[in-house]
């Protein structure tokens, strides 16, 4: 391994931590739970039943699969019943339990659809030598229904409702989600022991600049629905408050 991948899988571990923050605040089971996958990197997944079957928001890496069955049958649910994935970015923490709900629609940002289907790549070092080390993950064109939104969106589903926003930075289509009082901002949003909830770690970014700009803007594009909540996509959730919106907005 290379200085570099080494300096790059401490950081992740850094970013990471060994534990979950706050994830029970953020779950109502049966009616919502959240797992987190590839301990020690807690790369989340979040399940919820609506009156329009299951939604899922983002789908975790190894064990990905064992904790999916899991937190469906937490839900008395089937993996048959997951109607929607809606994706923060196609990196292959958060992809990683997508054969297990391939029968879902696929919902992400329009700007992320060919790094999701491999025919655009990653800028990032640690994304770029995974791949050439381990090959793409993700699902080939035509195995998931993969539909693009562009900008700001919402989704019914009977009484609930999925608002999506565009944060390109971290990746070119990053996108977080709104759901029942909590904000999904993926790995716009950092965390470490050391400083704790920060901007996205400058390695695994391709853009750390449009990325800090993204999450200004979604501050001011989510306040009207006054969050709660916010989660990265590794586990670790906050009060969506002032003091929090300092810290990611830098």
């Amino acid at each position: 391994m290379t200085r570099a991948l080494r300096s790059a899988a401490a950081l992740l571990l850094a970013a990471t931590g060994a534990c979950t923050l706050n994830l029970r605040q953020v779950q109502d089971p049966p009616r919502s739970v959240a797992m987190a996958t590839a301990y020690p990197w807690n790369s989340m997944v979040y399940l919820a039943r609506t009156d329009s079957g299951v939604v899922a928001i983002d789908l975790g890496w190894s064990g990905a699969g064992r904790a999916l069955r899991r937190g469906l049958r937490r839900m008395g649910a089937s993996a048959e019943e997951v109607e929607a994935v809606f994706l923060t970015h196609s990196h292959r923490d958060h992809i990683g339990g997508w054969r297990e709900v391939r029968g879902a629609r696929f919902h992400v940002a329009a700007a992320e659809v060919p790094l999701l289907g491999g025919a655009a790549h990653h800028a990032d070092l640690p994304s770029r030598a995974g791949e050439r080390l381990a090959g793409n993950p993700a699902p080939w064109h035509g195995e998931v229904e993969v539909h693009a939104f562009a900008g700001d969106t919402a989704f019914a589903f009977g009484r609930d409702t999925v608002r999506a926003f565009s944060v390109p930075g971290h990746t070119a289509g990053s996108a977080a989600y709104l759901f029942r009082g909590v904000l999904f901002v993926g790995d716009a949003v950092a965390y470490s022991y050391l400083s704790g909830f920060r901007p996205a770690f400058r390695v695994f970014t391709d853009d750390p600049a449009r990325s800090r700009a993204s999450m200004a803007s979604l501050w001011e594009r989510v306040r009207p629905y006054a969050p709660q909540w916010v989660c990265t996509a590794h586990a670790k959730c906050a009060p969506a408050d002032s003091a929090f919106a300092r810290k990611v907005i830098r």
